[in-house]
């Protein structure tokens, strides 16, 4: 089965995009289908509409949850359709919820409970931190965890640097100092999000300095002293 048809399919893709749930509705019809008609089908993406930006996506529940919906749609229940679409619709919100969840490893878990703290203000830096998309704050969580369990800061911001400042480059200066080379013009949002990787992976004692768009050459560092792109300081 591919994983289109999986419940959790259409819902990791909405957590994915940073969606509204709320515009997400699964709709079973109210009669004794077919437990393989999911199977035949090519994908449930295909199997709805997509009216006024929200999916409406047709579910096939006897596949998996039977015991839970067998006894909720039943033929005598006429005159109660409405009810019974939302009461489905939640059930199966929250049967995706939990496929995803039993779907988590060790790793997976550590993750969100790093995201948690980021979106607390555990770590502060709040106002930096909206600069960043959802997805952009679990690769963030990645190397926060890898910081963890290798205490390299350097490794590690230079690596969310690389991933999620594309035009950056990072190098340590004699030791004492982080220098970004952001190999662009100046950007608010950009800035923000090099000082929340600092104060995330630099020690108080290490000093952070941002070039923008030509910048000093770096002895040692090749790559910082390409032709009419670098002052020699």
């Amino acid at each position: 089965m591919v994983e289109s048809n999986q419940i959790w399919a259409p819902y990791l893709s909405v957590l994915q995009q940073e969606g509204d749930f709320s515009r997400l509705h699964y709709i079973v019809k109210n009669n004794r289908v077919s437990p393989y008609l999911e199977l035949q089908a090519d994908s449930l993406y295909g199997n709805g509409n997509y009216e006024d930006g929200a999916a409406r996506l047709d579910v096939n529940p006897y596949v998996r949850f039977f015991e839970i919906f067998d006894p909720l749609l039943t033929p005598d229940d006429d005159g109660y359709e409405e009810f019974d679409q939302a009461l489905c619709d939640v059930i199966l919100h929250e049967l995706a919820d939990l496929d995803l969840k039993f779907g988590m490893c060790r790793h997976d878990f550590h993750i969100r409970l790093l995201l948690r703290d980021m979106e607390r203000g555990v770590y502060g830096g709040l106002t930096e931190l909206a600069a960043f998309t959802g997805m952009e704050k679990r690769v963030i969580a990645e190397y926060l965890l890898c910081f963890y369990d290798t205490a390299d800061a350097a490794y590690c911001l230079s690596g969310a640097a690389l991933a999620l400042l594309s035009p950056c480059e990072a190098y340590i200066r004699e030791g004492e100092e982080f220098v970004f080379y952001m190999r662009q013009p100046y950007e608010e949002a950009q800035e923000k999000k090099v000082l929340f990787l600092a104060r995330l992976f630099l020690p108080l004692t290490c000093a952070c300095t941002i070039h923008w768009t030509k910048t000093y050459g770096a002895i040692g560092y090749g790559e910082t002293m390409r032709l009419e792109e670098f002052v020699l300081a």
